[in-house]
């Protein structure tokens, strides 16, 4: 049966894998996005199932592999697909320059080969780097109509509800569904790591006190929480602006259906940042209602805490606020090590060294729990304050954006990589939380579609003005 099931998966993202491949063969690069929004969510246990059943280290790099043939072909066919790219005249907003200089940056402590990681492991942190920024370069340059975007959202909508139902099966039964996909095994012969925690998968699945955590069809729970940080902005933003009132309770559910994915992760960071989120949608929006709903939400959770909550989780929350559970004292002693290092080596003490990223090894790592320090110890003070420009510059414009859009539907995208980039903060300082490869990467493609519409209308704008003063 296992074998069946396993069969007929793999058979399917292979139909997936021609579909996107012949999509980009013909120039339509926006298949690469809905290639990320099907694959990327299921992505880690799709390798684990398939190895798990096929027992084929070689199949298992196939489609590790694939996702960079899918992304790299796309690349390919842009640059060298059309006929004037060389005659095109470039304009590099400031937000670009934060790009091209971080990834240059990070090519020449590749070829310094600063540190002590292997070349391998270097390369495939560098690999990685380059998916982020060309996801955001895709999103400058390829054009998408609101009816892909439209569908693109109702994949990332039904996603986010089947990742409810088996997340809710998973709280149910009180069992992991990564236990019976292979994960512990995968990670263990193809990855060289041993099994941890007492459910024996990793330490991501488990809270204080050995309280599970859920992570559905995710990587981990921390990847489900964050990833539905897409689902809940576009969503709301759905919910508000439809007019039928059969959507409006659709919507409702999916919404429902986000917060029931953060809440059984169990993830603090992801929790808060739902609610903090929402109150950045409610200003964005100038739709002050939703703050006092998110308002309402959170004091409502917190009285049943007080009041009627065991203990355990009572004192779970004490002792988080108050930074004395084991979880958030591994966190500072992370966050003390890597600033440590920032200040003996503010230059950098080179690629694959800190945080849990691909080709990072475990006996090399310095730091890790919070992604600004994690650049900050590789790449030096330098590469810390380029990508801090990266996400400032992303949120301001991609607001600016929404704010100078001429109508809703212009204005989709642009508060979707706003209101998602300003939610993954928390969970940027609490973890190597670019490795997500679903919400980041997809959510860079959103900021990069909104910096284009942003550029776009900033340039229309300062002609009319200059128009109306020569006038």
């Amino acid at each position: 049966m296992m074998y069946l099931i396993a069969t007929i998966l793999l058979l399917a993202y292979f139909v997936l894998l021609v579909y996107t491949l012949m999509g980009i063969s013909k120039g339509k690069l926006e298949c690469v996005l809905l290639y990320a929004v099907i694959f990327f969510p299921v992505y880690a246990l799709f390798l684990s199932f398939t190895y798990q059943v096929f027992e084929s280290q070689i199949l298992a790099r196939i489609i590790q592999y694939s996702k960079e043939l899918v992304i790299f072909s796309a690349l390919f066919v842009w640059i060298f697909g059309q006929k004037n790219v060389a005659k095109v005249n470039w304009h590099f907003s400031l937000l670009d320059r934060c790009f091209l200089a971080f990834l240059g940056l990070t090519v020449i402590f590749f070829v310094l080969g600063k540190g002590d990681a292997t070349v391998v492991n270097r390369a495939i942190y560098v690999k990685n780097i380059l998916l982020i920024c060309i996801f955001y370069f895709f999103g400058r340059n390829v054009n998408i109509k609101f009816e892909q975007w439209n569908k693109i959202f109702q994949i990332i909508f039904v996603i986010s509800v089947l990742a409810c139902i088996l997340v809710t099966v998973e709280k149910v039964a009180g069992t992991h569904f990564h236990t019976y996909a292979g994960y512990a095994k995968y990670n263990l012969d193809i990855k060289g790591e041993e099994p941890t925690g007492i459910y024996g998968l990793a330490w991501t699945f488990e809270a204080e006190g050995g309280r599970p955590r859920y992570g559905s069809f995710f990587a981990h729970p921390l990847e489900l929480s964050s990833s539905m940080l897409i689902t809940t902005a576009a969503c709301l933003f759905f919910l508000l602006f439809v007019p039928i009132k059969i959507n409006k309770y659709k919507y409702t559910v999916i919404l429902l259906s986000a917060f029931f994915c953060v809440l059984f992760a169990y993830s603090r960071a992801s929790f808060v940042a739902f609610f903090l989120m929402l109150s950045f949608m409610a200003v964005l929006l100038r739709y002050y209602q939703i703050l006092f709903t998110g308002f309402i939400g959170f004091v409502l959770i917190g009285l049943y805490v007080v009041l009627f909550a065991s203990e355990e989780i009572l004192f779970f929350v004490i002792d988080t606020l108050t930074f004395e559970n084991s979880s958030s004292q591994t966190h500072i002693v992370d966050w003390l090590n890597a600033v440590n290092s920032i200040i003996a080596e503010p230059m950098g003490i080179g690629l694959a060294m800190s945080g849990n990223a691909g080709g990072v090894e475990k006996d090399l790592i310095v730091g890790g729990e919070n992604q600004f320090l994690v650049y900050g110890v590789q790449m030096g003070v330098i590469g810390m304050l380029l990508y801090i420009a990266m996400l400032y510059l992303g949120i301001r414009n991609a607001w600016r954006a929404y704010r100078m859009a001429e109508s809703r539907k212009d204005g989709l995208i642009s508060f979707v990589a706003a209101s998602v980039k300003f939610g993954l903060i928390l969970p940027l300082f609490t973890a190597n939380a670019e490795v997500y490869i679903y919400v980041c990467l997809v959510s860079w493609w959103f900021i990069g579609h909104a910096e284009t519409y942003y550029q776009t209308r900033r340039r229309a704008y300062l002609r009319g003005k200059m128009n109306l003063n020569t006038a």
